[in-house]
């Protein structure tokens, strides 16, 4: 893989997890909580968006584009091809994420939601890795993105398809990719949700690691609810109780603003016929990855065999 000395390279002598999903799918909820863990280290104090490592190194590319068009890029699926032609990569990635991470601690976690497509890669380089990918409903996923976003980038259910193809794509090539990890676990968001001291019961013997039991207490079971609302009303249900208490408020800061009720407009008009698109064009491929359409707080359990037929073909 590089010309230094094994014996050289700091981190082969160290467990590397690595936590990959799509944004606003449950990641940096994961790497808070093993950041807690008084046998882990998450990267801190690096001055960059959530403390994701792809934003203080310059070894790879991370995420190019929005997050409703990323993992499309050329550039954004990354394997071992990729990690063999930049021979000192290692050393890059260590120089850059060591000083970030207390190394007395026995894991080192980094998380970015690209991650979810360099898995290959990055076990090339950091033969002891672990992975950990989060995948969480595409509907519900990309309306919280949606919520997330600003204006221009699909707050009023612009390019609402696109984010639900963007998360079928990603998770696609993630399940090729899964058949090469030795060490992968996936967790389901909503499997966290429902049952945290199971699921967080699964990642601490994967790293071998201890949690702190009263992060489990701190999880909100019910977060997704609201989106399975709009979901399943298209918004209507919501509408009427945003104008009247926008009106009640109207010249104050409190209550809905202009932009949030001109958004419940948007899904009145517009969310029922994404939805039909969406069960149109995606529906088989989403059900392949183990998600419903009619019932967003649900997952089957995640398995290389469901994941298409392309994963299944091996």
């Amino acid at each position: 893989m590089s010309g230094t000395s094994t014996s050289s390279k700091p981190w082969n002598d160290r467990r590397i997890a690595f936590v990959g999903g799509l944004h606003r799918s449950g990641t940096t909820l994961v790497a808070r909580i093993l950041g807690s863990s008084p046998n882990a280290s998450g990267l801190t104090g690096t001055g960059a968006a959530m403390n994701e490592g792809q934003h203080i190194q310059d070894t790879y590319v991370g995420s190019l584009g929005n997050t409703s068009q990323w993992s499309f890029h050329p550039r954004a699926h990354l394997t071992e091809k990729d990690a063999k032609s930049t021979p000192d990569a290692g050393a890059r990635l260590w120089q850059s994420w060591s000083p970030y991470w207390d190394l007395e601690r026995a894991v080192l976690v980094e998380k970015s939601p690209p991650n979810l497509t360099k898995m290959r890669y990055l076990q090339e380089v950091f033969p002891r890795s672990r992975f950990i990918v989060v995948t969480r409903h595409p509907v519900v996923q990309a309306l919280a993105v949606r919520k997330w976003a600003t204006h221009t980038r699909g707050r009023y259910t612009y390019g609402f398809p696109r984010l639900i193809e963007h998360w079928v794509h990603a998770h696609d090539v993630f399940a090729e990719d899964a058949l090469h990890i030795e060490n992968l676990l996936v967790l389901r968001y909503e499997h966290l949700m429902r049952e945290p001291a199971q699921q967080l019961g699964r990642v601490a013997q994967f790293l071998d690691v201890e949690l702190d039991r009263s992060t489990v207490d701190a999880l909100d079971a019910g977060r997704s609810n609201r989106y399975a609302e709009l979901w399943r009303t298209g918004g209507r249900g919501q509408l009427g109780g945003r104008v009247r208490t926008h009106l009640t408020h109207i010249g104050s800061r409190t209550g809905p603003s202009r932009g949030d009720l001109l958004r419940d407009f948007a899904d009145v008009a517009l969310l029922p016929r994404y939805r039909n698109v969406v069960s149109e064009h995606l529906g088989d491929r989403i059900r392949a990855h183990g998600y419903d359409l009619d019932v967003l707080d649900q997952a089957a359990p995640w398995a290389p065999a469901q994941l298409g037929p392309t994963a299944s073909a091996r």
